[in-house]
């Protein structure tokens, strides 16, 4: 006798448990339509929408002025130089540079979910002397990475402008530590071409 009773009420949960994850869904469900309809019904009923994503992508022939908004908190490219000329009968050795981002801070944290940080390094055989191009953010990788929201602005901002920065040296210990200092390929015979680094970029 008791185990009917038991045997009653276990089916009564099961059946419990059955409608509840029935309501459960429907709710789901009936969230998932409101998120569709809701902001669609702004633009119907003649409400203005606040917010306006994505933003369509502007290309520009020019550098844009940054927005003052952007401030760096360290100077890009701080020792920059000039692509030298390299000589017709230079060999430049290419280098493939590789680096967990944020190694500074993290180490090799970041290099074991794959996030590097890459450029380029050249080593001209003539006169032995190394340089480094890399591409990376004017105002920092977190405010490229991380949108500001701005009460003045319609959609997410972000501090995104980047650069190339070319200058003297390989810095070994960075690259080497806890990344990649790879000879990737030699550049030979370039009396056709007067700046045989600027065809690259």
């Amino acid at each position: 006798m008791a185990q009917e009773v038991d045997t009653a009420q276990g089916a009564e949960m099961r059946r419990g448990a059955g409608a509840a994850r029935g309501r459960a869904s429907w709710c789901w469900a009936l969230a998932l339509l409101w998120l569709a309809v809701v902001p669609g019904w702004s633009r119907v009923s003649g409400i203005p929408s606040r917010r306006h994503w994505p933003v369509p992508y502007k290309r520009f022939d020019f550098r844009p002025k940054p927005d003052p908004y952007c401030q760096a908190k360290y100077t890009f490219c701080p020792t920059g130089s000039p692509i030298p000329v390299m000589e017709g009968d230079d060999d430049i050795e290419v280098f493939r540079l590789q680096a967990p981002v944020w190694e500074f801070k993290y180490g090799d944290l970041l290099g074991h979910l794959k996030i590097m940080h890459d450029a380029i390094g050249f080593r001209s055989t003539l006169t032995g002397k190394n340089y480094t191009m890399e591409w990376y953010e004017l105002f920092q990788l977190g405010n490229c990475t991380f949108p500001h929201l701005r009460p003045e602005m319609d959609a997410p901002f972000w501090c995104n402008q980047g650069a190339a920065c070319f200058f003297e040296g390989i810095d070994d210990v960075h690259w080497k530590e806890n990344g990649t200092l790879v000879q990737v390929a030699t550049i030979s015979d370039l009396t056709p071409v007067q700046y045989p680094l600027r065809s690259l970029l």
